[in-house]
């Protein structure tokens, strides 16, 4: 009867012990919702629902523009069931209207789990930029305010500055273009960032296929030779590019400036002027060009009248050829002769030679005489040290070979001279009170 009784107990403990014993811990399960948003300056904020719990480790994956050449990847905290990160955009500047396209990674065990693609365009959505937008073939353009009338010319333009560089390039433009108008400096220059020049009036990064215009740049005429300019920097990008390098400097803005207006005078006038100064080479306006004001002018007008040149000299199929180089991966030398048929080098010399002026040349680097070191009276192995023609070195460290111990002597009586002179003059002090 005992043992009857005490079976109906140990169930009812064994329930009860049940009960008390806490729930299994939640695993990750898989990616609920994932979301972005973004406040332009401030912080891009990222947020994604873990329903079952955290994985082992969380990871979210960015890529910044249309092509990126690379991810960021950054680890996340998990708080309960969701997590989220917070890209500062306060101090890690981004360009407005970069497209941004990002994926969680979960790591569990062995197992790595990614999430949907989300996406995200980082807008320019400071207060006061009420912006409005329209199509215009080629052209998204962007406006707020009372812009939109010279929005509108903006995109007009596009058309036919498009259409030119495209038969010039021997390549279509890739895809739309977006162009901002702004209407104030600080408006303009705060969607620039940190890095760009007081003097700019006007900016595109073709990466991103976007154009910046500031209404305050200059006058009509210029600001309609600043769109042709800037967006015919983005055909130039989509025909050139390649997995390798670009091409250089000198090449990419001079089709810019050679096209707002499809000449060069005005830039041959400069370069004739500065012949007896003496010209740039090209090979030194491959990356950057000067700040300074000559410097600067003399480059993009030798840029401008060399494209010119080759247009003219070459062909009207020598630009297509020298962007189909590129596209294919072509070095420099390699991409100019296929275009204009002649080496860099020939191109080169045949462009100063046409101006009148000697070819620049390579400053040679100046000569640095060896250097004099006093070892003292002995070498480091206890050996006497003679100087020239075996007579004893100058016995001391000091210039002229003057021995030390003199120099410390005279160090000792300026300083005893000194102390005397410093009481002296507080006894008189002490005297006069």
């Amino acid at each position: 009867m005992r043992r009857t009784r005490a079976f109906p107990l140990l169930i009812l403990l064994l329930g009860a012990a049940a009960l008390a014993r806490p729930p299994a811990a939640a695993a990750f399960s898989g990616f609920g919702p994932i979301t972005a948003s973004e406040q332009y300056g401030t912080a891009i904020t990222f947020k994604v629902e873990l329903p079952g719990g955290a994985p082992d480790q969380l990871e979210l994956l960015i890529d910044f523009g249309i092509q990126p050449d690379a991810t960021f990847v950054a680890p996340v905290e998990v708080s309960g069931t969701q997590a989220t990160y917070v890209w500062d955009a306060s101090k890690q500047y981004l360009t407005p209207n970069t497209p941004i396209s990002y994926r969680w990674r979960a790591t569990s065990g062995a197992a790595v789990t990614e999430s949907a693609v989300g996406s995200l365009r980082y807008a320019d959505n400071r207060p006061g930029l009420d912006w409005h937008t329209a199509q215009m073939g080629n052209a998204t353009i962007h406006w707020y305010g009372s812009s939109e009338s010279r929005a509108r010319r903006f995109g007009d333009l596009t058309g036919g500055a498009v259409s030119s560089a495209e038969k010039l390039l021997g390549h279509a433009l890739d895809g739309p273009v977006d162009i901002f108008v702004y209407v104030t400096r600080d408006e303009f220059f705060g969607a620039l960032g940190p890095g760009a020049r007081e003097w700019t009036g006007a900016a595109t990064y073709p990466g991103i296929r976007t154009v910046f215009m500031w209404l305050g740049g200059g006058s009509s005429e210029y600001l309609d030779r600043a769109l042709i300019h800037e967006v015919t920097h983005v055909v130039f990008f989509d025909a050139t590019r390649n997995d390798f390098h670009a091409p250089p400097l000198w090449l990419n803005e001079g089709f810019a400036v050679w096209s707002e207006r499809q000449n060069a005078d005005t830039q041959a006038a400069t370069v004739r002027s500065e012949v007896s100064s003496g010209l740039l080479s090209f090979g030194a306006m491959t990356d950057a060009f000067p700040i300074g004001t000559r410097g600067s002018s003399l480059s993009y007008a030798e840029a401008t009248t060399m494209v010119d040149r080759i247009i003219h000299t070459y062909g009207g199929s020598a630009m297509s050829g020298i962007a189909a180089a590129y596209r294919n991966g072509a070095t420099d030398e390699e991409a100019l002769r296929a275009g204009t048929g002649v080496p860099a080098a020939q191109l080169y010399s045949d462009y100063f030679r046409a101006f009148g002026a000697s070819e620049p040349k390579p400053v040679p680097a100046a000569s640095i005489g060896p250097s004099i070191v006093h070892t003292g009276a002995s070498g480091g192995d206890g050996q006497a040290t003679t100087g020239p023609n075996g007579a004893p070195a100058e016995p001391a460290n000091t210039p002229g070979g003057t021995p030390a111990v003199l120099v410390i002597a005279l160090v000792g009586l300026i300083v005893v001279v000194v102390a005397a002179a410093y009481l002296v003059r507080r006894r008189r002090q002490g005297g006069a009170q």
